[in-house]
């Protein structure tokens, strides 16, 4: 079985010549099989009379795989040659590329190869730039190549393209038959397709001249090899004569594109646009302001670091966190079910590992559109309109968060928003997967066009109000924090209007801008960009400091807060209530931690919490090494010149660092097996508590083992299991 790839610039007359070099093949008593890979699904037209048959693409749409028959997709015409169409979505939707894929993997699955043909041909439409239509030029598929063009520019510009695709596939190995001449009676196209076959070392294999025989043979619907006056046909036959034989095979040899207009057009100075070195680029001065990009993007995109999770994801765990509105994820039904149990998963082991009672992480409003691979060939649009209406009235406002497939076809999902009502707002994110990014990444696209989506700007202030921006809703101490900073703020007459974004509703968003100061959970890397959008976009105003974490921070932050308000007689005596309950804390546990070495090695970026509470406590710091992190790239401390402080800390010297200096209490994000057993390992959160004794609690631990004298025994299990089974 010899198999052959017809490839040109669309519209170059590829089915006309396939058809009739299969029809030939055909007349020389082969068994044919042609296979149309173009959109347009009319490569076999020609072959079965004028009829249009039922594609690949459409009968995997409308028939269930466990029916799929290859007598349905495969069809019998002229002088018995068998024909497939692989079919296509409408222009501007779907991927026709993924239809030439799902087509070819159906054919495999019927073994079509092993139906004893002579030649399988496949008719191709030239654009290799798209994986799709360049997978008949894959060693399995395609044993020869031959590139249908004519002498026009472009032509000859899609066939040397087709030699690159060819030379990405095979390097120096020899599969091109030749070219395959169809003159359009352009000026001197005959010379120009010379110069190009002897440039790239083409055969032209034949040579078809511009005739009206050709369209006489498509209105009455027969090959011209059947039309006995026809004088065209005999170059059919001469090519399909060529091709049954042992014929020569070439190199792909593609020219650049410079060497091409020199030898096509006999160009041999550089083009107008490249002349004036100047002309290259536009001058800086005429560049507007709004003109240049300006972008919101995580730490990973901005530092090209390797992906932290999915955008998708991110995304979808913010738009969750809206209790009264419905979160639809474009595609497959995989990606929403992956992205459903990470979300419950927290929900479900704070539920029975704390008895922590978490709604939106245990019952998300999450559904998905359940793109399935017809649909990503086919487009999407439709079936996510229809799961909009299905689950409009559920919510005050949808969300549409796309995955991969959906960013990979280009779905218009902006198109949804048409059907938006005043009441019921339709908001695409379009997070494409982890096209776009990292979970970081998602979240800012999903906190960025929630908020234009949902914000009004104009709308009633209100006194002693506050919003507070960027919580870590998966965090287990968020509440905690919430309502730390809650009570703080209500002793002195200052409410919450809206959390953005964490347990909250489409109309607290709406009214954002009722509140006149806006409060950040954390200052990291995520803090300090929302800051930045909500300056920029809304004006918005914020207070300096983020939610205050250990004693000396959290002092300070009620005596600004309450000036800010006019409320500094109010918390005088609770200031001093906190403080004289810390400080005598500080000397219970005292006795139990000075003089121990502590060593610190973590990703987070604010330390000084804890590092207050040691000095009080006069332990010994002897280092603090502070890992790269995805969520923050900025380390600040009051007390920098005072330690032994490692930044882009390295944790292959975790454990040369702990032999050689001897740490009593080793403390990170995460615990491992293999430190010194000699010390006491304990975790540092990676979001401390709010307030006053942050740091005092995760001493207070320590304190009670060195008190009590407790060796972790758990690390002294290898040696029981190794001593057990040595026997």
């Amino acid at each position: 079985m010899k198999q052959i790839a017809i490839y040109g610039k669309g519209g170059i007359g590829k089915s006309t010549i396939s058809s009739n070099l299969s029809a030939a093949f055909s007349k020389k008593d082969k068994r044919v099989l042609q296979i149309g890979c173009d959109p347009k699904h009319d490569s076999t037209r020609l072959l079965l009379g004028g009829r249009k048959i039922n594609t690949v693409l459409d009968y995997i749409r409308e028939v269930a795989p466990d029916k799929y028959r290859l007598n349905d997709i495969l069809w019998r015409g002229y002088n018995g040659i068998h024909c497939v169409e692989a079919g296509g979505p409408n222009p501007g939707v779907g991927c026709a590329g993924r239809g030439i894929l799902t087509t070819f993997d159906l054919l495999e699955r019927f073994n079509i190869k092993n139906k004893n043909y002579d030649i399988v041909l496949y008719d191709v439409l030239g654009d290799v730039v798209c994986g799709g239509f360049a997978v008949p030029l894959r060693h399995e598929y395609a044993d020869e190549v031959y590139i249908v063009t004519s002498g026009e520019f472009m032509s000859i510009y899609a066939a040397n393209n087709i030699l690159r695709g060819l030379r990405n596939y095979d390097g120096t190995m020899k599969r091109v038959g030749g070219l395959i001449f169809n003159k359009r009676g352009v000026e001197k196209e005959e010379e120009r397709i010379k110069r190009f076959a002897d440039a790239v070392k083409l055969p032209i294999c034949q040579v078809f001249p511009r005739s009206n025989e050709f369209t006489y043979s498509e209105k009455i619907g027969l090959p011209l090899v059947e039309i006995e006056e026809s004088k065209v046909s005999y170059g059919f036959l001469n090519l399909a004569d060529k091709i049954i034989e042992d014929t020569m095979l070439y190199e792909a040899l593609p020219l650049t594109d410079e060497k091409l207009e020199e030898v096509v057009l006999q160009r041999k100075e550089k083009s107008f646009l490249y002349k004036n070195k100047i002309e290259e680029k536009v001058k800086k001065e005429e560049i507007e302001e709004e003109d240049l990009l300006e972008e919101f993007l995580s730490k990973n995109v901005l530092l090209r670091e390797p992906l932290h999770g999915c955008a998708f994801n991110g995304g979808v765990n913010v738009a969750i966190q809206i209790e009264d509105a419905v979160t639809i994820a474009h595609g497959p039904r995989s990606c929403a079910h992956i992205s459903y149990q990470t979300i419950t998963s927290v929900g479900r082991r704070g539920f029975f590992e704390r008895g922590e009672l978490m709604p939106v992480q245990i019952n998300p409003s999450l559904v998905s559109s359940e793109m399935n691979e017809g649909v990503m060939v086919f487009g999407g649009t439709d079936a996510l309109k229809k799961t909009i209406k299905r689950v409009e009235e559920k919510g005050k406002a949808l969300f549409v968060i796309t995955t991969c497939p959906a960013g990979i076809i280009g779905d218009d999902v902006d198109s949804v928003k048409e059907m938006s009502r005043v009441d019921k707002p339709i908001i695409p994110i379009k997070t494409d997967g982890n096209i776009t990014g990292d979970y970081l990444q998602g979240m800012i696209k999903a906190y960025i066009q929630i908020a234009k989506g949902l914000i009004k700007r104009d709308v009633i202030k209100k006194e002693n109000t506050v919003n507070i921006l960027s919580e870590k809703f998966i965090s287990r101490n968020t509440e905690k924090n919430f309502n730390t900073m809650k009570e703080i703020l209500e002793f002195i007459g200052v409410s919450i209007n809206c959390r953005f974004i964490c347990k909250t509703r489409v109309e607290d968003i709406e009214n954002f801008m009722s509140a006149n100061l806006n409060i950040l959970a954390h200052d990291d890397y995520m803090g300090r960009l929302m800051k930045k959008f909500f300056q920029d976009e809304y004006n918005a105003k914020f207070f300096k400091t983020p939610f205050p974490i250990g004693f000396s921070d959290t002092k300070q932050w009620i005596k600004e807060i309450s000036k800010y308000f006019n409320k500094e007689e109010l918390v005088k005596d609770l200031i001093i209530g906190y403080e004289e309950e810390y400080k005598k804390e500080i000397e219970k546990i005292k006795p139990y931690l000075i003089g121990k070495k502590i060593m610190i090695i973590t990703y987070n970026h604010q330390l000084d919490w804890i590092l207050e509470t040691l000095i009080h406590l006069q332990m010994d710091i002897v280092k603090v090494c502070v890992l790269n992190f995805c969520g923050d790239n900025l380390f600040k401390s009051r007390f920098e010149n005072m330690l032994n402080i490692e930044l882009k800390y390295n944790q292959d010297k975790r454990l040369q660092d702990i032999k050689s200096l001897k740490p009593d209490i080793i403390i990170s994000n995460y615990a491992t097996s293999n430190l010194d057993e000699n010390a006491v390992v304990d975790t540092i959160p990676m979001c401390p508590d709010a307030g006053f004794f942050s740091g005092l609690n995760l001493a207070k631990r320590w304190a009670g083992l060195f008190k009590l004298n407790l060796k972790e025994g758990w690390r002294k299990d290898e040696k029981l299991f190794c001593k057990y089974y040595s026997r």
